[in-house]
């Protein structure tokens, strides 16, 4: 059976601020690597009810495979840390390559637990090495000592998020490389970059996404060992259906996760706008049940058994609000059991 999980990204919950969030960010993070009860902590007690509330609002949605709330932004929550904590250039201390919203997740999977009498089952994603580096001054000039450093300092977050407990459980990690494909990397080839992937996952024992926004880069994560799932954008990105074939999955056993519900929230804003709806309702925004149904089943019908995971493409992290994100994982949902259950 396909396993219906999401991205990560979320709105934050009603009336909390983005700029309280992420002023107090990297202290929770420190506090949790310190081995401190975050809730304990005066001015971190917003950040942990905020990621409560909004894990909470994502497992209402009946999501199998829930991906930790994130809030801040992608390249900040993992580049910050490892700028201040670095024991060699951008080699972070392994102690403080953690993800704070993690001892929240650990903490709500035993209230989780006592309600639904099992597992709470995670998915936890890290920003990839290469989408990193590209934040560093060096840019797209590839040190590979560097990017390789990047990518040991990637692993250390993956290892140090693998929950396993009576409550929780890490049931798949991802690794997002979102540029991957789209820009031009100087002075390292093929072979470095899956080099750097691999990296990346070495003795990473769980499930291993590589989150891409195109599949004209499949090569790279079919080529490396210790990644078994690439990551489609199908719904955004129709054209990503014709960049893989099953064939490609079988011959490398790899596996596949579908994003089968649009996401891009300023097309779909701009879209009404121009038929004159200023205002549309999370109804109107969020793709319709048949139309993720429609996608669904054409992968199904392409991949077969090579389709491992299926829900919304990433990006919900800016829709307007959290019963809209919400509706979307909804309809994901409904429409994947309803077309697995026909």
């Amino acid at each position: 059976m396909v396993i219906i999980d999401d991205i990560g990204s979320f709105p934050l919950p009603a009336g909390v601020s983005r700029e309280e969030f992420e002023r107090v960010y990297l202290d929770a993070l420190t506090a949790f690597a310190e081995g401190k009860r975050l809730e304990e902590v005066p001015a971190l007690k917003p950040f942990c009810s905020a990621v409560a509330a909004s894990l909470h609002a994502k497992l209402e949605t009946g999501l199998e495979v829930v991906t930790y709330p994130q809030h801040y932004d992608m390249h900040r929550q993992f580049m910050e840390p490892i700028e201040r904590y670095q024991q060699e250039p951008y080699l972070i201390q392994k102690k403080y390559a953690v993800i704070p919203e993690l001892y929240v997740v650990r903490r709500e999977a035993e209230r989780y637990y006592e309600e639904q009498g099992e597992r709470l089952r995670v998915r936890v994603c890290v920003t990839g090495a290469i989408e990193l580096y590209l934040k560093t001054p060096f840019g797209f000039n590839v040190y590979e000592e560097v990017l390789m450093n990047i990518a040991r300092s990637v692993n250390s977050f993956l290892k140090n998020s693998l929950l396993n407990t009576k409550h929780v459980v890490t049931e798949v990690v991802s690794i997002d490389e979102p540029s991957l494909g789209f820009v031009d990397l100087l002075n390292i080839d093929s072979d470095g970059i899956i080099r750097a992937l691999e990296e990346s996952v070495r003795g990473v024992n769980a499930k291993v996404q590589v989150h891409l926004h195109t599949l004209k880069a499949a090569e790279y994560p079919l080529e490396a060992r210790g990644i078994h799932i690439l990551t489609g954008e199908f719904a955004s990105s129709p054209e990503n259906i014709n960049f893989i074939s099953k064939r490609d999955l079988e011959n490398h056993d790899k596996f596949l996760r579908g994003g089968v519900a649009s996401t891009s929230i300023d097309r779909k804003l701009g879209s009404f706008i121009e038929r004159g709806i200023k205002h549309p309702s999370p109804e109107q925004l969020a793709d319709s049940v048949d139309e993720i149904k429609a996608l669904y089943l054409k992968l199904r019908e392409k991949f077969g058994e090579r389709l491992l995971f299926a829900g919304p493409d990433c990006g919900l992290g800016s829709w307007p609000s959290q019963e809209a994100a919400q509706l979307v994982l909804r309809r994901c949902v409904l429409a994947i059991r309803e077309v697995e259950n026909d």
